[in-house]
């Protein structure tokens, strides 16, 4: 009984792991959080690992409506799509949804803003319009950063709480099952 329950705890400790091993997003352009100052005619998220077929992502405005992308490629741990023509200056969120290679949907979201200073704008006004958006970005930047960071720290911990929830009730079915055991003896 003891070797039973020792190679059923050795067993689960050595595949617990790949249990928990779920693809995160690398990285991505646009990066998540970024305001952007030249046109956007492209959307590429990479990933930690290996994404299957049946990946996908929408790219959305900031009042929820879909924005157009064309030709979403997959290739090993990458997506990337080509939109028609450059993004309008506004907010914008990609929406990710991925099936990792262990075969796990997972799903995210990357937020960026658009804001292309107007080309018949003259060189006098340009200048001092990009000083007061600078000024404007440094002041709101820290915020939303912070913000992101949280909103991947809850994503990353939500995927390993069902994982470690399964492994905790295997482990009280062996020692019951042992405790079972011992009793009929």
């Amino acid at each position: 009984m003891k070797k039973t329950s020792f190679l059923t705890l050795i067993f689960f400790l050595l595949f617990v792991h790949n249990a928990m091993a779920h693809t995160g997003l690398e990285s991505s352009f646009p990066q998540d959080g970024a305001v952007l100052k030249e046109e956007v005619q492209n959307i590429t998220l990479t990933f930690e690992s290996k994404i299957e077929q049946g990946s996908t992502f929408e790219l959305v405005n900031s009042e929820g409506a879909s924005i157009a992308v064309e030709n979403i490629a997959l290739a090993e741990n990458q997506i990337e799509g080509n939109l028609s023509k450059p993004l309008e200056n506004e907010d914008y969120k990609v929406n990710w949804s991925i099936i990792g290679a262990d075969g796990h949907p997972i799903d995210g979201v990357v937020s960026f803003t658009v804001d292309v200073p107007a080309k018949d704008t003259p060189v006098e006004e340009k200048d001092e319009t990009i000083e007061k958006k600078e000024t404007t970005e440094q002041a709101q930047s820290p915020a939303p950063v912070e913000e992101n960071k949280q909103g991947t720290e809850q994503d990353n911990n939500s995927s390993y709480l069902v994982p470690v929830l399964i492994g905790i009730l295997a482990i009280i079915i062996v020692i019951s099952f042992a405790f079972m055991m011992k009793r009929k003896k």
